[in-house]
């Protein structure tokens, strides 16, 4: 990817999700593969409307070494593990979303309701075992064995913390996010009105091809 591009790319989904509220302040990350070696990743500490697209840095995917830009993000392992073991993901986005924020911190898992499940694209939205403290490699070693128990979701709840979701682009990404954060605030309400009806396993099937996807499940799973 050309380096201009993300990084304009990459601040502008910051800032938008500050302005549809998926995070506060500082909060949440975001990070865009730019080749075989190299991502970049948010700078981190700083509000994103005191930064500028050229301070976020570029870090080796390999080494983890920062080569260019700002400090980055305190999530940086987070990022490093989702890219070196998830080579088809491009983009990476953090939020702390409300709605799954609250699910994760009920350590509740999320499941396929409604259409908007086609982003995330698994079964369910797995939330991470066991907690693991913000910034360190056990929370990116869980979010990785999460994402691996249903080959091809892209999202996950990072347990008392908020959604995780990957995609091609920044922006599939992004757009997961928002899905992931519709799905928690619809299956919150439903809770609240009586019962979260969940659609079966077919009828996933069947809503996967209609929109051109595979519901991601264990792999021991069968339909």
């Amino acid at each position: 990817m050309e380096l201009a591009a993300a990084r304009r790319d990459l601040h502008e989904t910051l800032l938008r999700m500050v302005d549809d509220r998926l995070v506060v302040g500082s909060a949440g990350n975001a990070s865009v593969r730019i080749d075989d070696r190299t991502l970049l990743v948010s700078a981190g500490g700083r509000l994103y409307r005191h930064l500028s697209p050229d301070e976020h840095p570029l870090v080796d995917l390999a080494t983890g070494e920062v080569r260019a830009g700002a400090a980055p993000t305190s999530e940086l392992a987070l990022h490093l593990a989702v890219m070196r073991a998830l080579p088809d993901v491009h983009a990476v986005v953090h939020t702390h979303s409300p709605y799954a924020a609250g699910w994760s911190v009920a350590r509740l898992d999320l499941d396929f309701v409604c259409n908007e499940n086609i982003g995330p694209a698994g079964e369910r939205i797995l939330v991470t075992q066991p907690y693991a403290p913000p910034g360190t490699t056990d929370l990116a070693d869980a979010t990785v064995a999460t994402l691996l128990r249903q080959p091809g979701s892209r999202a996950c709840l990072l347990a008392n913390h908020g959604p995780l979701t990957v995609g091609p682009t920044l922006e599939v990404a992004y757009t997961v996010a928002q899905q992931v954060e519709w799905v928690a605030q619809m299956s919150f309400v439903a809770r609240s009105l009586g019962h979260v009806h969940v659609i079966a396993p077919e009828q996933q099937d069947q809503i996967g091809r209609t929109y051109g996807f595979r519901v991601a499940r264990p792999p021991h799973h069968s339909a």
